[in-house]
């Protein structure tokens, strides 16, 4: 009987989408049964492979719904016996009452040794890595979620302070506010402060907070600066949460504090007089006036060296000339009228060429200045 190629091809391709197919396999390590609204926890997903698996990748981004918020925890990565494991910490956190089924997916993408060689000699034809996608549906987890209409859920304290208890007219207290602990305090909404009377300098909440197993952990700081006239009361600061350790609504308070305002200064009192019977005061005071009198005589002496110092003389057009003719001709070019007598000595020969020069050097000085 003869062979349809047909057939051989198809059955190749489904054997070969079989064994891709039982190459690796989804499994749920660990989930919560039930939580409440706000409430997170993680989803341990397992996906193990046949072998190392060295030309698998996994492409995991869980998408949040109306329903749960979803992203990823941790990621570990390992081969055991040969045969490699990759685990993946999903935080889950409900956001409605009831049942909430949660079935997310992920990309597994394989990637042939022949593909890898050929991009990593650089041949010609190939520009990219050459990948076959399948896209595993992950089993399905139902959570019961309970009701809780709290704003902050987990294990959290609160805590208000003030740096002073007693101050003067217009001068600051600051005051701290925090959140500790875990659940979701990401969600966390400043807290105003409104008191009478007083001006209240407020700055953004500084977050200090990491994921965790509980959704996130560390410390919400709030900063205030409180200025006023007269006393007042800071109130208590309630806040309401619930308390996944208890699991109940609680209501975490701060006491009230009380901050006395006195009078304010006075400006004749803002600076003492300096008490002159003490030598050490003495002292201190005869050398600042000692160290203004010497500055003042060496700005004095300086004014002096400056207006005195030598200045250089500049040299005349008159000096470059060597006989009396070239001193003759270089004066007539000038056209200075005053340089006539010179020049009518000079052609008379009743005057020496030195002597032509200092007196062109003098009457130059006397115009100058």
């Amino acid at each position: 009987m003869r062979r349809s190629l047909g057939r051989i091809v198809l059955g190749i391709v489904i054997c070969g989408a079989v064994v891709w197919g039982e190459a690796f396999r989804w499994s749920v390590v660990e989930s919560p049964r039930e939580l409440y609204v706000n409430q997170s926890a993680v989803i341990r997903y397992e996906c193990a492979f046949e072998n190392s698996a060295g030309d698998y990748t996994i492409v995991f981004k869980p998408s949040s719904t109306e329903i749960y918020d979803a992203e990823v925890l941790t990621q570990t990565d390992r081969v055991i016996n040969g045969k490699r494991i990759q685990t993946f910490d999903i935080l889950i956190t409900p956001k409605r009452e009831g049942s909430v089924t949660i079935t997310l997916d992920a990309l597994i993408r394989h990637t042939t040794f022949a593909s890898i060689e050929n991009a990593t000699i650089g041949r010609d034809n190939v520009k990219k890595y050459d990948f076959n996608d399948e896209k595993a549906i992950l089993p399905t987890v139902t959570i019961n979620a309970k009701a809780n209409s709290a704003a902050l859920t987990g294990k959290i304290a609160f805590l208000l302070s003030a740096d002073r208890r007693s101050v003067r007219a217009h001068e600051p207290v600051h005051v701290s506010l925090m959140i500790q602990g875990s659940g979701n305090l990401d969600h966390y909404t400043p807290i105003d402060l409104n008191i009478s009377g007083v001006k209240v300098f407020a700055e953004p909440p500084q977050k200090n907070i990491t994921p965790s197993v509980d959704g996130y952990e560390g410390e919400i700081r709030q900063e205030f600066a409180l200025v006023a006239e007269k006393s007042y009361t800071i109130p208590p600061l309630s806040l309401t949460i619930f308390d996944t350790g208890a699991g109940k609504m609680k209501t975490l308070t701060a006491p009230m504090i009380r901050i006395e305002v006195e009078e304010g200064y006075e400006p004749l009192n803002l600076l003492d007089p300096p008490d002159l019977s003490d030598y050490a005061t003495l002292k201190r005071y005869g050398m600042y006036t000692a160290l203004v009198l010497l500055g003042i005589v060496l700005g004095e002496g300086a004014r002096w060296v400056w207006k005195y110092r030598p200045r250089r003389q500049s040299r005349g057009f008159w000096e470059q000339a060597s006989s009396v003719k070239e001193l003759t001709i270089l004066l007539a070019l000038s056209g200075e009228k005053r340089y006539d007598p010179i020049i009518a000595e000079l052609e008379a020969g009743t005057m020496s060429l030195s002597e032509a020069k200092k007196k062109l050097s003098h009457t130059t000085r006397k115009v100058t200045a």
